[in-house]
């Protein structure tokens, strides 16, 4: 093997530093400030999409917070305005309900003024019925003719010591 031969150790270790100086002056000027840079611009990018990545993640923030606040501003109004028309709606339902009661009890006195009516009429010809079944049945009984107001009177009596 020529690599083990010590005749070419000085040649070998001579070419040996001429090849490693070479490669070193080749990546240290060209080869290395190129991946330098490429580094360099990536993590540049890195940074500008983390502050990108930063800066919207902040408007989200910014924008979720508005529309919590929207939200709660309508959910107040809606609120509001329920409140309010539940109070017009109850207050509308009463005033309804005081109108009905009125009519109902003008209704009512009505009808009692027509009941009252309808029951002294039917008592008036309740007792011109009466006076007539007393009359004739007196006529019938005993044979006498009773006047009209002695019949009248009678009932009356008849009537007084029955209430």
């Amino acid at each position: 093997m020529p690599q083990i031969d010590t005749a070419t150790f000085v040649s070998q270790i001579f070419w040996l530093v001429v090849a490693f100086a070479t490669l070193y002056y080749l990546l240290s000027r060209r080869a290395l400030p190129r991946l330098a840079e490429i580094l360099e611009a990536r993590q540049d990018r890195i940074a500008a999409d983390l502050d990108e990545a930063e800066r919207l993640r902040r408007e989200a923030e910014e924008a979720l917070a508005s529309y919590q606040q929207v939200i709660a501003e309508a959910q107040d109004k809606a609120h509001t305005l329920l409140t309010e028309t539940q109070a017009r709606l109850q207050a509308e339902a009463a005033q309804r309900q005081a109108e009905l009661d009125q009519e109902l009890a003008k209704q009512l006195r009505e009808a009692e003024a027509r009941i009252a009516a309808a029951r002294k009429s039917a008592l008036a010809e309740l007792e011109g019925a009466a006076l007539g079944a007393a009359q004739a049945a007196v006529e019938r009984l005993a044979g006498l003719k009773v006047p009209k107001k002695t019949a009248q009177a009678a009932l009356r009596d008849v009537l007084e010591e029955s209430l």
